[in-house]
């Protein structure tokens, strides 16, 4: 516990100061226990319903609730309880309104090279279209909700780890080409082309992060609008 001074010589009493690390402590232990009620409470977008449509490869349409996956790239759907599973192969788009973020989100069926294996589509959410396409592909990592140090809490395998949704983000050029992006400037700006140096200072002058969903939404949003 770090010690705080305070001034004029006024010192803590020992017998404050075992009040405050117990305090301290309970604190930090009712705080772990509602992270963890709460991790486990809320559902992910993935794991949720959602209202929405599919359009599948054979230009049928389909309306009712919608559950995805982007990792193994399946697609569910209920129709009056009944449930109809498709890959990513069988279906041209879909979207929905999502339960989790209160927003519509629309995905594309697009082919890529995917560790190593042939082309084949997967899922691609778009978030910005235009001369370029931002695009992302979500997933769950699971991370440690040992914060505070105890091994108290590695030990015991009744407190799982804190599942986190993050993101990898994909440029879609109009030349039909799809690149990985790597979250960092110097592989971003050159999509700009002549209209580079203008970014940097879009982004400059409003304090965006390229490596920031919100703000990579912006930065693309202004480049497909100056760049019509």
């Amino acid at each position: 516990m770090k010690t705080i001074y305070e001034p004029k010589g006024i010192k803590w009493g020992i017998a404050f100061l075992k009040i405050a690390n117990v305090k301290f402590s309970s604190f930090l232990l009712l705080l772990f226990f509602l992270e963890i009620a709460s991790a486990v409470s809320q559902d992910l977008p993935h794991e949720m319903w959602h209202p929405g449509m599919v359009v599948l490869d054979s230009e049928d349409t389909i309306r009712g609730k919608v559950q995805y996956d982007f990792e193994s790239n399946l697609l569910q759907i209920s129709i009056d309880e009944r449930i109809r599973t498709f890959s990513s192969q069988n279906v041209l788009y879909f979207s929905f309104h999502c339960q989790y973020f209160k927003r519509f989100r629309y995905v594309y069926s697009l082919p890529f090279q995917l560790k190593g294996r042939m082309n084949v589509p997967i899922f691609f959410e778009i978030l910005s279209e235009g001369n370029i396409t931002l695009m992302t592909r979500e997933y769950v990592i699971t991370e440690s909700n040992n914060r505070i140090g105890n091994p108290m809490y590695s030990a015991n395998r009744n407190f799982p780890g804190r599942e986190i949704l993050t993101y990898d983000y994909y440029l879609l050029t109009e030349n039909g080409e799809i690149n990985k992006y790597s979250e960092r400037r110097k592989d971003l700006y050159p999509y700009f082309g002549r209209f580079e140096e203008e970014i940097k200072d879009y982004v400059k002058n409003n304090k965006l992060r390229v490596d920031r969903q919100g703000d990579l939404i912006r930065i693309i949003n202004h480049y497909n609008q100056i760049s019509k």
